[in-house]
């Protein structure tokens, strides 16, 4: 028995509309890349392959217009342990008695932007 191919083989119909800028895409960089130019072939197996996971979900959301508000690949990740914890952060100074204590970081009154 054959050992397994790393290579996955597509048979993929391409709308001609597409295939042309890819043909295009081939034709500009030989202008500037002379014989070392990748043909077109090349430049397709180029865009698909080193995607990762999340970046490929996230194209196709945003090429469908998927609203933000409906969620994105990005906040179904799990935070990294260290960004899990919130350090605790003193609030210097006196308060007012009931007052409710600052979020954490803020140890004063936003600036006053229309200075600016």
């Amino acid at each position: 028995m054959r050992p397994r191919s790393q290579s996955i083989q597509l048979n993929l119909p391409l709308p001609a509309a597409d295939y042309r800028i890819y043909v295009s895409a081939a034709r500009k960089l030989r202008r500037v890349m002379g014989q070392k130019a990748p043909d077109t072939l090349a430049l397709v197996r180029f865009s698909l392959q080193g995607r990762d996971v999340t970046g490929i979900a996230d194209d196709y959301l945003d090429s469908i217009r998927w609203p933000q508000a409906a969620g994105r690949m990005v906040s179904l990740r799990r935070p990294a342990k260290s960004a899990r914890r919130i350090p605790h952060i003193a609030v210097r100074g006196p308060r007012a008695e009931g007052t409710l204590p600052l979020p954490a970081g803020r140890s004063r009154p936003p600036a006053d932007l229309s200075r600016n």
